[in-house]
């Protein structure tokens, strides 16, 4: 699974868009247009699994696999770049380890 963001260019803002997919082109699909359009400034796509809270037992999702930062280029489309989790890294590589 996927969950998807669209932010403005104020990042403490809430975001734009945001929804969840089974799909990662899918998730870009749905992204891209808002991006081209200059909507929205950044597309953030991560993979997810659903998990529920210890505290409340409310439905969340958990990242577990990399995720995707994307942005409109000044050409055409949009441009998307991989991103790896710090849990993925060794301790050694993670600052807030």
């Amino acid at each position: 699974m996927y969950c998807w963001t669209l932010l403005s260019r104020d990042i403490s803002a809430t975001p734009y868009l945001m929804g969840v997919t089974d799909d990662l082109a899918k998730a870009r699909k749905l992204c891209e247009p808002h991006l081209v359009a200059r909507r929205a400034f950044l597309g953030y796509i991560q993979a997810v699994r659903p998990a529920m809270t210890a505290h409340g037992l409310d439905s969340c999702y958990v990242p577990v696999g990399p995720a995707w930062l994307g942005r409109a280029r000044d050409s055409d489309g949009v441009g998307w770049r991989e991103q790896e989790l710090w849990a993925d890294r060794d301790a050694g590589d993670n600052p807030h380890a």
